[in-house]
């Protein structure tokens, strides 16, 4: 297997030392573990930072509405074009020079680098270097799926997740079933804040789903992961209901379930996100027993502790497998220290996990059922789908708005929760499909003026490496989202560098800090030799310079030789610097 990294640009930071296998099940992912996995991934593409066939679209004003591109070469304003190892770069010489400073030093020989700045107001090409050029762009594809569910639901869209009984009552008894109807909430009551915003981590802190690729630093989230099941569970006691003569059921139709994208299944029904979460903590001595506590804790699983604890100079290693259903097994090493670690697997049958949860919880609130609780989901009970009558709703959970989601999924760069943003968008285009979702994501960018040869989605992360972008692409897209309903929300959801998000902790103390939002990506891979390559690394968002203009940028690397995990570090630097010199010198 190709050893590979999916975590966002920013989080390289803190997790500099773990190598992962991406296109591994997270039963079996090892924290913490450096070891590689032998063999190539069939079907991966280059991440040669030039595309074949792109052309220039040399005069044309970037971010216009006709569908066409502006080709940097010819039009930066305040400055001639400059020669580069890696291509021609025109704009302001300071710019220019800053620029190609960083980017013209030996580890970076072999590699190619674009880039493309664009006055968020006209238009105007400021700065570029093969901006036309494709890239292996990462997370910073997401734009594009969420931006498609923010234009297809409008921002202030809220899942809501009902129950319905089906049968008769008698009494306070419903001879018949209930039916949970799953609405693609990945949070359901687990992210909820008071204030009505969804609970997100900033760095050094991870979002739990990066504990799936072994990362650490990975956190859970402070909310109950049964909070929206118990909240449906006592409405139902509420409406009267105190036993079920019958079974529970969950309807997962919204959309096919689908396991076609890297990074995982998606499902319309979600509790504590799909995971399992296992926090592991290290004995007091080495040799000595590890403890564990995991949630969310329901008869479904059962969790088998053979952790050992080792030194504090040793490496943390631990895996969670399945050796049989039902029965997770932690294996495994834990390094000496004060903290936990989160290791998480995912759920591999969210409708069956979600109907046991919901019988658990219909018991918590008083509400007796004679199904068993454990075992498949039973899917021949349901009715005709949306054939449901409000008469018959005896529970509902209504989430934050897709404002909220937005946020939560760019700022800690949610990749499932991206890709759920894509099988949400064919809902929305009359399918249940989710790679129509994705085809969707076409339609979106060219409406916004964005060439169809210039970006190819193949999912809603950017977790693909067929998966392309050119850095005009992108920067046109955000100049143009500012004039869409959905600008501003998109806008807010990006993270903030040196504030919030991925970027929290990256240049705090720069000038720059607090005015670029800034989405990150990256694709990193290993080979059986041990040999480390960076396919690409891209930045992309809105800056307010010193000056106090507002541009759109995107700025992108690809094919960079890393001698170390800890090289990325560099990489990660070198181009946050980057956004620095374009704010210090416009």
């Amino acid at each position: 297997m190709m050893r590979r990294w999916t975590l966002t640009v920013a989080m390289v930071v803190l997790v500099a030392a773990a190598c992962t296998n991406d296109d591994a099940s997270p039963n079996g992912t090892a924290a913490g573990s450096t070891t590689s996995s032998s063999g190539t991934a069939a079907g991966d593409t280059s991440a040669s930072g030039t595309g074949a066939g792109s052309t220039s679209a040399s005069g044309t004003r970037a971010g216009s509405t006709s569908g066409s591109e502006a080709a940097p070469s010819s039009t930066a304003s305040n400055g001639a074009a400059s020669t580069s190892p890696h291509g021609a770069a025109t704009g302001p010489a300071t710019l220019t020079a800053a620029l190609a400073a960083i980017e013209n030093v030996p580890k970076y020989e072999p590699s190619d680098w674009g880039y493309v700045v664009l006055d968020e107001n006209s238009g105007d090409v400021i700065a570029a270097q093969n901006a036309d050029h494709m890239f292996d762009p990462g997370s910073t594809m997401k734009t594009y799926s969420v931006s498609t569910a923010l234009r297809l639901y409008d921002s202030n869209y809220q899942f809501k997740t009902p129950v319905y009984r089906a049968g008769t009552l008698s009494g306070d008894s419903l001879n018949g079933n209930l039916i949970l109807v799953g609405s693609g909430d990945l949070s359901f009551g687990l992210r909820e804040q008071p204030d009505g915003t969804l609970y997100y981590e900033n760095t050094p802190d991870l979002n739990q789903s990066y504990a799936t690729v072994g990362l650490p630093g990975a956190v859970e989230p402070p909310g109950d992961p049964l909070a929206g099941l118990d909240e449906l569970a006592t409405q139902v006691r509420a409406s009267g209901i105190t036993h079920v003569n019958g079974d529970v059921a969950i309807d997962d139709r919204l959309f096919t379930p689908y396991d076609g994208f890297p990074d995982g299944l998606i499902s319309p029904i979600w509790v504590n996100e799909n995971l399992i979460s296992i926090l592991v903590t290290p004995g007091s001595a080495v040799g000595q027993p590890t403890s564990i506590n995991w949630r969310p804790m329901t008869a479904s699983y059962t969790v088998d502790n053979q952790a050992t604890t080792v030194a504090a100079t040793e490496t943390t290693s631990l895996q969670v497998t399945e050796p049989t259903a039902g029965h997770l097994a932690v294996t495994g090493t834990i390094a000496m220290g004060p903290k936990p670690t989160l290791v998480v697997t995912e759920i591999k049958d969210p409708a069956a996990f979600a109907r046991t949860a919901f019988i658990e919880a219909l018991q918590r609130a008083g509400v007796s059922v004679t199904a068993t609780p454990t075992g498949p989901n039973p899917a021949t009970i349901l009715p005709a789908k949306d054939s449901y009558q409000p008469g018959d709703k005896v529970g509902e959970h209504v989430s934050a708005t897709l404002a909220q989601y937005a946020n939560l999924i760019m700022k800690v760069s949610y990749n499932r929760g991206a890709d759920l943003m894509a099988c949400l968008s064919a809902v929305k285009v009359d399918s249940t499909d989710c790679t129509k979702g994705v085809a969707a994501e076409v339609d979106t960018f060219t409406a916004l003026g964005v060439s169809k040869t210039s970006a190819y989605p193949f999912d809603g992360a950017g977790s693909d490496d067929h998966s392309r972008s050119s850095p005009t692409a992108l920067a046109t897209f955000y100049k143009n989202a500012r004039q869409t309903p959905y600008g501003q929300t998109l806008f807010d959801a990006l993270p903030v560098l040196g504030k919030s998000g991925t970027i929290a902790n990256v240049l705090s103390n720069s000038p720059a800090a607090g005015h670029a939002q800034v989405k990150t990506g990256n694709r990193a891979v290993g080979t059986p030799a041990d040999q480390l390559i960076l396919l690409g690394n891209s930045l992309a968002g809105y800056i307010q310079a010193k000056s106090g203009r507002r541009v759109t940028f995107m700025i992108a690397v690809g094919n960079v030789p890393l001698a170390s995990p800890a090289a990325f570090l560099q990489v990660t630097e070198d181009q946050a610097r980057m956004i620095e010199a374009i704010y210090q010198a416009l």
